[in-house]
């Protein structure tokens, strides 16, 4: 949580973006924290080599 910038992150793992129970008890976090005007941001593990997605990101942001 970054409370100077009213964001809530969520990580979530390959085995849990897939867990629908999981998701469901998140809807109350979100009710939450939308109520105190925050963002919740909701990050899912990917399926791509961390260094190749990395590396792509870097360069697109430097030539962007």
């Amino acid at each position: 949580m970054h409370d100077s910038e009213r964001i809530v992150e969520i990580w979530l793992t390959n085995g849990e973006k897939s867990d629908l129970p999981l998701r469901e008890t998140l809807k109350p976090v979100y009710s939450e924290y939308k109520a105190r005007k925050y963002t919740v941001a909701v990050f899912e593990s990917g399926g791509g080599a961390l260094f190749d997605g990395t590396r792509d990101l870097l360069l697109h942001n430097r030539t962007g």
